[in-house]
């Protein structure tokens, strides 16, 4: 049961850790600051998912080994552990989530924007006979 609990232990350490790193992520996307930061704290935060993800499958034979399941109600301090673990879990998830929508309306206003600088640069142009002219024309003029 000493080497669950540890777990339980390396798992709150790695969480508490990934907290820091999407509360990270989420300062750089709203103040739209040190963009170039978010590559590297996107690789930070999937390399911490991977060990959280071994960890959790090293707690979940762990738990087969002791014949014992989550919550955990046979052991009141794992089970107290486990509660903080899975409530922490559920706030990060929301953290995450909160960061992917800023992401995707920041993508949303990109890609409205390239839309319009696209209407910008292909203004419609009309032939002599006043039907609008669907190939596109170099804008290199011709010497006379």
């Amino acid at each position: 049961m000493i080497e669950l609990n540890d777990t339980l232990n390396k798992i709150t350490e790695m969480l508490q850790t990934l907290s820091g790193i999407l509360q990270t992520e989420q300062k750089l996307l709203i103040e739209n600051s040190l963009t170039n930061q978010l590559n590297e704290i996107i690789n930070k935060k999937s390399q911490l998912l991977i060990e959280l993800k071994l960890l959790d499958e090293k707690r979940i034979k762990l738990s087969k080994q002791f014949n014992i399941q989550p919550p955990y109600e046979e052991s009141p301090t794992i089970a107290e552990h486990w509660l903080s673990i899975t409530n922490t879990t559920v706030l990060l998830s929301k953290i995450n989530r909160d960061n992917g929508v800023i992401i995707q309306n920041r993508m949303n206003i990109t890609q409205q924007s390239i839309n319009y600088l696209k209407k910008m640069n292909s203004p419609a142009v009309y032939t002599n006979h006043g039907y609008q002219q669907t190939d596109v024309i170099s804008s290199k003029r011709a010497k006379v």
